[in-house]
């Protein structure tokens, strides 16, 4: 990959990580905060007096526009990961198809988690779900979407870099490491903060890239036996 889409490429998972932070907390910042002790009916009016708040469907709609552009980020960094490491056939398709994976998972996790009826309110003028329980049923599926869906992809994503990383040598060796701490931060990703390992390591990772820092040519994966 040249120096000009490499560049570009980790720019995008720069802006990737920038997004999705800026996404989560706007949506956390508009939504309810449900407790454990909230029984349903609790639970259900509070997002009935929180999507009541147009500043607050607002500010739902612009988390998913931020988490949707974050998406399309994540797959087009992974796709330059791809080609800076000079993955093989095999690991490379395997990165880009846990990608759209990924990307599936935080663009459909921003369209349900409350974007839906929020969006509905806001530009179809169309009254709010009657019932609280069906906004609260619907917005509980942002959470197994991004925390977890994405979570268990980056996983596996992480792994199979720091995995090609550690055996060609391609970045120093301290990456592929940290990609393994970052990868059981994912995993452990439902809990929400131990996301932030996998962010940073993309984070360092993408920087890395756009200083212009070259994968070792002579140790990259070949693919041949």
């Amino acid at each position: 990959m040249g120096t000009g889409p490499q560049r570009r490429a980790m720019l995008a998972g720069v802006l990737f990580v920038v997004f999705f932070v800026a996404g989560v907390f706007v949506y956390f910042g508009n939504t309810p905060e449900i407790k454990s002790t909230d029984t349903a009916a609790t639970a259900a009016q509070k997002w009935v007096t929180e999507m009541s708040t147009s500043g607050h469907r607002v500010g739902v709609i612009i988390s998913a526009y931020l988490l949707v552009i974050a998406a399309i980020a994540f797959v087009w960094f992974c796709d330059g990961l791809r080609g800076w490491l000079a993955l093989d056939q095999t690991w490379g398709r395997a990165v880009s198809g846990l990608s759209v994976l990924a990307a599936a998972g935080i663009g459909v996790g921003a369209l349900v988690g409350g974007a839906s009826f929020a969006g509905a309110v806001e530009f179809g003028e169309s009254p709010l779900p009657a019932s609280g329980d069906t906004m609260r049923a619907i917005s509980e599926l942002f959470f197994p979407l991004l925390f977890v869906l994405f979570g268990l992809a980056s996983a596996c994503i992480i792994g199979t870099l720091s995995a090609a990383v550690a055996r060609t040598g391609a970045l120093p060796r301290w990456v592929a490491y940290a990609g393994y701490v970052a990868a059981l931060g994912a995993i452990a990703a439902v809990a929400f903060f131990p996301l932030v390992l996998p962010l940073l390591w993309f984070l360092i990772v993408a920087v890395m890239g756009a200083r212009g820092e070259k994968a070792a040519p002579a140790q990259r994966e070949t693919g041949r036996t």
